[in-house]
């Protein structure tokens, strides 16, 4: 008895847990093939479907539910379903699920991590020639990593060190870019720095950009040459006969290299002197920006102005229109009233007369009346003579 409650009382937690979701990680780089296997007990057969990380289904059995063939089948059965997904994207990345439609429905749960791997690292040098500071900047910079690489500096063979590192990330918000600044105050031409960078896409290896500062030196050198020889050459061109003037332009010149040679190669020390610079752009500007405005208000009043005067015209020439409006109305008006008191005169004259004939002709016809009457009493008088009472 108490075996079996101890033995129940095992497998009450084992069935939750085997009940519950399994989650798996993968992780691969960009552009590989992703393959995603979904199993179950060969003596338990089910009906197994892959839903993709937005929630669609991509297989069900072997039928696949998305028109998209980005999604292959390599293997389905009563208890298996693979699927692959060749040259992975970082748009790929999130968590699938395996469902095993049985009493209860279990779920297998994959979360996809997708690397981008940083591109091959680029150095560049410049010089920094500045009142507290002087040395050379070096800049490693590396683009679109997922996730941000590590970069280190190593001077010779000697130990590894950080630099000034920044990330920037991109529109997307997986991928960024890294820069890293390393300030050398002082070198031999036979040195070397080396910028190494570390990710997980790489494995194990590392990207590796070295920077030597013989060749750097040899390059400064050529580009100064070059610089000397186009300098003489415009000066052979333009100087007069007179020595003291092709002295005087010689050293013009060699200033004038050495202000390029320092706006070429001291960013920082141009920096220091921007605010000055930046802050007579911002006068000009501002100075443009009000003159430009000023301009605007005047146009702008001007033609409120001839607006002001177009209303004018058009009122003064709407009230005449009015005024002889209103006169013709009341001229017609006049006439209209004369001619109406005229034709009822005339008719009142021409109805006149008529009334006198109509009055004569009824009066004519009641005395013609009357005398039929009369005469016609006298012929009765005479066709009855009188019968005397008694013989009534």
């Amino acid at each position: 008895m108490w075996w079996r409650v101890v033995s129940l009382l095992s497998w009450l937690p084992v069935q939750a847990a085997f009940l519950t979701n399994h989650v798996d990680t993968i992780t691969v780089e960009e552009g590989q093939t992703l393959t995603l296997n979904c199993s179950t007990s060969p003596s338990q057969p089910s009906t197994l479907q892959w839903l993709a990380p937005s929630g669609f289904t991509i297989y069900f059995n072997d039928h696949p539910a998305l028109r998209n063939s980005k999604y292959q089948l390599l293997h389905h059965s009563a208890n298996q379903l693979s699927i692959s997904v060749p040259n992975v994207t970082l748009q790929d990345e999130g968590v699938y699920k395996c469902l095993h439609y049985r009493s209860p429905v279990r779920t297998k749960e994959v979360k996809v991590i997708v690397l981008a791997i940083p591109s091959k690292p680029t150095l560049e040098a410049s010089v920094l020639r500045g009142q507290n500071r002087e040395g050379v900047v070096l800049q490693c910079s590396t683009a679109r990593s997922k996730p941000p690489p590590q970069i280190t500096w190593q001077v010779g063979n000697g130990v590894e060190f950080y630099g000034d590192t920044h990330h920037e990330f991109e529109m997307d918000g997986k991928t960024c870019n890294t820069t890293s600044k390393l300030l050398v105050h002082t070198y031999s031409k036979n040195s070397t720095v080396d910028c190494i960078i570390r990710h997980k896409g790489l494995q194990g290896t590392n990207l590796v950009a070295s920077f030597r500062f013989k060749d750097w030196v040899a390059d400064q050198e050529a580009t100064s040459d070059a610089l000397e020889k186009s300098s003489l050459s415009s000066q052979g061109t333009q100087l007069p006969t007179s020595t003291g003037a092709v002295m005087e332009n010689s050293s013009t010149s060699e200033i004038d290299k050495e202000e390029k040679e320092k706006t070429t190669l001291n960013p920082d020390l141009t920096t220091e002197a921007n605010p000055q610079y930046i802050g007579l752009v911002r006068r000009k500007s501002g100075i443009l920006l009000l003159t430009l405005v000023s301009f605007l208000i005047f146009i702008l009043l001007v033609i409120v102005q001839l607006f002001i005067m177009k209303l004018r015209k058009a009122h003064v020439i709407w009230k005449k229109e009015n005024e002889i409006s209103e006169h013709t109305v009341e001229s017609y008006r006049s006439r209209s009233n004369n001619e109406e008191t005229s034709s009822q005169e005339k008719n009142d004259q021409a109805s006149h007369p008529k009334r006198c004939m109509n009055y004569i002709t009824q009066l004519y016809s009641e005395a013609k009346a009357k005398r039929k009457g009369s005469v016609q009493g006298s012929k009765l008088k005479e066709k009855h003579p009188h019968i005397p009472e008694d013989i009534v």
